[in-house]
């Protein structure tokens, strides 16, 4: 509704006030009162931009205008994983000291310690381990801090998550400790370290390998293989140990009660297996990360145990920050499979082989396409097509819908099972899927 103050200038002097109408033609001199407005505070400035811009003005600014310091973004992450994964020291300074909270995780169960721990960040941990972060929470890989240390190479954090009481038998969904890892690097320092602090060398991983066995196979030098042997008991009392404290561990979640999915289906793309199976698997997966080479090696079991009945869509979801040579594995397989469907997979199933060997980089995605009689030319040619591009970016906008920040992950009509799991989940979704 319009107030109108009508004001009627004469010799009279007469103020009359007319209120209720649009329009009031009163007299010569007509003022229209708006009805009181209510008053809205400015919404609050994108803190997740803010941090990625590092500038710790803009962070202050953003908190003042009442953003909120734990607000996720869509992958689930707060600012200060953000700002972790950026490498903004100030700002994860900043955000630690206006309260962030240092428990809070990403989609894909990583903690701020975690992030920091994968990315080499000495500082931030320190900060971190002075907030009382849990030292032994674990991502949905169960990776700890300490077993990223160990992978990472991080004898200083390794050390200070120790000091902090990280527990060094705890495994992860491979069945590794760090000490395994260590071995695994060939990392002399590290694996004294671990030992020094009561490492168990006599654990065995889902493959059965132990510390001692990942050392060899690694060709470790004799002093490490030396150090090893002499601390890793007989095999049958190191099964038996294995044994026992698996049997104490809390079992996965059965994907059966994950949401359902409905990943899109691009016919351009490769399939393997029965390209009409009545059960797909999606795999999300990065070929430079170890728990996805372990993942790749659970599909081909179960491939195998349901011959014609599966078929397999690969979709990628690189991680640069860990593993810088992902996205270009992805580009190859995309570009080689516009040749050849049975070319790509070989490519597949080597560099998960020879995973190690990506240390190399470009050249040696050259070298294999090359051995694999790929036509080179047009190779170029196609990886820099919009297509190979177009199809990374869908994976990538379709991880995120789902909200996948993490590697391995499967869709299995329609069912979610995230991290290198064991086969026995396959086979659950998959005879649960044919019973119905």
């Amino acid at each position: 509704m319009v107030h109108v103050f009508a004001l009627r200038c004469g010799s009279a002097g007469q103020l009359m006030l007319k209120l209720g109408r649009r329009v009031a033609l009163v007299g010569t001199l007509i003022i229209p009162l708006a009805p009181p407005t209510v008053w809205a505070a400015p919404a609050p400035m994108d803190i997740h931009a803010a941090v990625r811009t590092g500038d710790a003005e803009k962070v202050e600014t953003a908190l003042k205008s009442g953003a909120d310091v734990n607000a996720p973004d869509n992958w689930g992450r707060t600012p200060l994983i953000v700002a972790l994964q950026q490498g903004k020291a100030q700002v994860v300074e900043m955000l630690i000291n206006r309260g962030a909270n240092v428990a809070a995780t990403d989609a894909w169960g990583r903690t701020p310690l975690l992030v920091a721990t994968q990315l080499k960040n000495t500082a931030a941990i320190r900060l971190l381990l002075e907030k009382q972060s849990d030292v032994n929470a674990a991502n949905k890989n169960d990776i700890t801090p300490l077993i990223a240390a160990a992978q990472t190479g991080n004898q200083e954090a390794a050390a200070m998550l120790l000091g902090a009481e990280a527990a060094p038998e705890r495994e992860d969904n491979l069945g590794w400790t760090a000490l395994m890892w260590a071995a695994y690097r060939k990392d002399d320092a590290m694996v004294k370290l671990l030992l020094d602090k009561g490492a168990d060398a006599g654990k065995s991983g889902r493959d059965k390998s132990t510390a001692l066995e990942l050392a060899r196979s690694r060709g470790a030098d004799a002093s490490l293989i030396a150090l090893l042997a002499a601390r890793t008991p007989s095999a049958s009392s190191a099964k038996a140990d294995a044994a026992a404290y698996r049997a104490t561990q809390p079992k996965p979640v059965s994907a059966a009660v994950a949401p359902k999915l409905s990943p899109a289906i691009d016919t351009s793309r490769i399939v393997r297996g029965n390209p009409k199976a009545g059960i797909t698997i999606f795999e999300y997966t990065d070929f430079q990360c170890p728990y996805c080479r372990h993942g790749a090696r659970t599909v081909d079991e179960v491939m195998a145990r349901y011959e014609g009945q599966v078929r397999l869509i690969v979709k990628h979801l690189p991680l640069p920050l860990l593993h810088p040579m992902a996205m270009s594995c992805a580009l190859y397989f995309e570009a080689i499979s516009m040749q050849s469907a049975d070319k790509a997979w070989t490519f597949y199933d080597r560099i998960f082989h020879d995973q190690h060997a990506l240390a190399g980089g470009e050249p040696y995605l050259q070298k294999v396409a090359a051995e694999l009689g790929v036509d080179m030319k047009n190779l170029e040619q196609d990886l820099r097509s919009q297509t190979t591009q177009d199809r990374i970016t869908a994976d990538l906008k379709e991880s995120e819908q789902f909200k996948f920040d993490g590697v391995p992950a499967f869709v299995v009509n329609g069912q979610v099972i995230e991290g290198a799991q064991p086969p026995q989940q396959f086979f659950e979704v998959i005879d649960s899927a044919q019973r119905q």
